[in-house]
């Protein structure tokens, strides 16, 4: 039997200690790496993102607008939901000039004008016709900075929290679009009030000329 002094055999203790330690370090790490990722959770959708964007353009059939308008006869105008079929309405505009029939429909993140005929004097169901535009009237988020394009024309939300006075009364946090015309460089301001619809638009052209249509009186089920 081989006796080796004592001194070397208080190193090689101190030396297998030293590895033994090495390798547990090495299988600790080695596993920390190989572990999968806990899952980061989904982030909860925005008050925006949830927001009802059907309640901006209430679309009930029966409900009635009366806007008075300014800077131009045509301006004055009446609005009325007559037909619903699923996601779709009929929205009946008449100016005293021309009665135009609308289709809009409604999406989870948008409303959008499928169908537009002028010259329309019946009642009847325009529902059923094959589209003919793609106006996209409102568009989630509803938050400033928000914008879209929509028939060559330019749409952004500029505001969310607009108090606008009309004949109608004071509507306080007012949905604010600005629509930019690029073939005239002229715009428009529509001012949606959350469980009323449209309280008020104004298009401006140049030297800060205005054609206004604003609330005078409505009856809007929900």
């Amino acid at each position: 039997m081989k006796i080796v002094p004592e001194p070397i055999t208080h190193v090689l203790k101190k030396k297998h200690a030293l590895w033994s330690i090495i390798v547990l370090a090495l299988l600790f790490f080695n596993g920390c790496s190989l572990a999968k990722p806990e899952p980061k959770p989904a982030p909860s959708p925005s008050s925006e993102q949830t927001e009802n964007i059907a309640a901006y353009i209430p679309l009930s059939v029966g409900n009635y607008w009366f806007y008075e308008g300014i800077g131009n006869e045509y301006a004055s105008y009446t609005e009325k939901v007559t037909y619903q079929q699923r996601n779709q309405y009929q929205v009946i505009i008449d100016n005293g000039g021309t009665v135009t029939a609308n289709r809009y429909e409604v999406a989870a993140d948008r409303i959008v004008n499928t169908f537009r005929q002028s010259e329309f004097y019946e009642d009847k169901n325009i529902l059923n016709q094959p589209s003919n535009i793609e106006a996209v009237l409102l568009q989630l988020p509803l938050a400033a900075g928000n914008s879209w394009t929509s028939e060559g024309n330019s749409y952004e939300i500029i505001d969310t929290a607009a108090t606008v006075e009309v004949p109608a009364g004071i509507f306080e946090n007012c949905l604010t679009v600005k629509i930019t015309y690029p073939e005239s460089g002229n715009y428009s301001l529509y001012y949606y009030k959350k469980d009323v619809g449209l309280v008020k638009s104004e298009y401006v052209m140049p030297e800060n000329e205005k054609v206004i249509s604003q609330l005078k009186e409505y009856n809007v089920q929900h």
